[in-house]
C-alpha cells in the first residue's frame, strides 16, 4: 500500500472493495455493508461526501484540497483528517488501493459550504455480523442467486434430472 511510516501517502487512490461491499447513500448517510465480515457501517453526511470522493479514486491530496475550498478549512489539517479516514477504510476492508492506470472522475467544482469541516468518522456495527454471514443472498455466481456453498450450480444449459 502507498504508505510513508504509518500515514497513508497523500497521493494513494483508492476504490470500494467491489467483491465484498455493497454501499447505499441517503440524502443524511451513506450505509456500507462488508458482507465478509459481517459489519455495516453508518457514514453521516459529511463522512459520506469524503467517501464519494475517495472511492471515485481521487487521490487523498484531492480530496483534501477540495474538502479545505469547500469548507474555507486549512488543506494541511483536512488532509490529515482524510487520510486518518482512508486508514479506517481500509482497516474495515471497505476500500482497496486503485490500480494505478485507472482514471478517476472528474472531482466536482468545489462549492463553499459556509459549514466549518468536521472530520469524516466511521461508524462501525457489529451487532448483526452472524445473521449477516449466515444470509445466503451474497454467494452469487454468474447462474445467479442464491447458490449455497455446499450445492454444486446447475448446468444453465440443462434440465434438472428428475430420476
Amino acid at each position: 500500500m502507498a504508505e510513508t511510516g504509518s500515514r497513508i501517502a497523500p497521493d494513494a487512490r483508492f476504490v470500494l472493495s467491489a467483491k465484498d461491499v455493497v454501499a447505499e447513500t441517503f440524502p443524511d448517510e451513506t450505509v456500507a455493508v462488508n458482507l465478509a465480515t459481517g459489519r455495516y457501517y453508518s457514514l453521516d453526511l459529511p463522512s459520506a461526501v469524503a467517501f464519494e470522493l475517495v472511492t471515485a479514486g481521487h487521490s487523498i491530496a484531492e480530496v483534501a484540497t477540495h474538502l479545505a475550498a469547500v469548507h474555507g478549512a486549512d488543506a494541511d489539517v483536512v488532509e490529515g483528517a482524510i487520510a486518518t479516514f482512508v486508514q479506517q477504510l481500509v482497516e474495515q476492508e471497505l476500500v482497496v488501493v486503485a490500480d494505478p492506470a485507472a482514471p478517476s472522475s472528474p472531482l466536482p467544482p468545489p462549492t463553499p459550504t459556509g459549514e466549518a469541516f468536521r472530520p469524516p468518522t466511521v461508524a462501525v456495527y457489529s451487532d448483526m455480523e452472524d445473521l449477516l454471514l449466515l444470509d445466503p443472498i451474497h454467494d452469487v455466481d454468474e447462474t445467479g442467486w442464491p447458490v449455497r456453498a455446499d450445492v454444486p450450480a446447475a448446468d444453465p444449459g440443462h434440465a434438472p434430472d428428475d430420476s
